[in-house]
Order: structure tokens, then C-alpha cells, then sequence
């Protein structure tokens, strides 16, 4: 499901005017599901998907030990790209019913240099 997921959520970026521009991109801290653009500015996706019995939203699996290893990686992934713009983070759920398209959601995740702290 997680490989289905990430190009659902990718077809959804797309459609809202994002260019993905790295996928399951491994780094010494750990991976980044997709990297996408828009505006200058690179998003840091972290995909979840989970089937529509399932107990949970997709969401909630984005703990804070989650975002705390998205920030290290984004982290490495911008030192390393020389980026000098801003850059955020997105968590995209994916739920699945048999038989029907994926729904996929978007939401903006608050994540800063604190998430690392300790």
C-alpha cells in the first residue's frame, strides 16, 4: 500500500500545481517519502496510508518522533542541496477503500528546530 499511497499522493500535488522533485529518497538520517516544490518553497512530505477499517487516522501516526526524524532529514537534504529558500512540511493521508479511489489529505505540519531539541 505505502508505494500506491506515495503516487496517490503525488498525483495530488500535482494537481495543485506542485513538482515533485525526490521520491523514497534515502539519507544518513533516515528517508524522505517525497520532496516536492512550489513557489520556491520545497515541502517535505511524509505519506501515511491505512484502508478504511482501520483503527486510527493516517495522521496520527506523524508522532512527535516522526516529525523530530522529518526535520533532521529535510535538514540534511537542504544542507546538501545548497537550498537557500524556505521550506515546510506536509503529512498526507491516505485512506483506502476496495474498489473505490484513494482519498488523500493534506495537512501543514509545524515543525522547527525544537522538534529536535533534547
Amino acid at each position: 500500500m505505502g508505494r500506491r499511497g506515495e503516487e496517490a499522493v503525488a498525483r495530488r500535488l500535482a494537481a495543485l500545481g506542485f513538482t515533485v522533485v525526490a521520491r523514497n529518497l534515502r539519507l544518513q538520517r533516515g528517508e524522505l517519502d517525497l520532496v516536492a516544490s512550489r513557489g520556491g518553497v520545497l515541502w517535505f512530505v511524509e505519506c501515511k496510508c491505512r484502508g478504511r477499517g482501520d483503527v486510527g487516522t493516517p495522521l496520527r501516526a506523524v508522532d512527535r518522533r516522526k516529525r523530530a526524524a522529518l526535520f533532521r532529514c529535510a535538514r540534511e537534504f537542504v544542507v546538501r542541496r545548497r537550498h537557500r529558500g524556505d521550506w515546510g512540511f506536509l503529512a498526507a493521508s491516505v485512506v483506502w477503500e476496495e474498489g473505490a479511489a484513494p482519498e488523500v489529505a493534506l495537512e501543514r505540519l509545524a515543525i522547527g528546530p525544537s522538534a529536535v531539541d533534547g
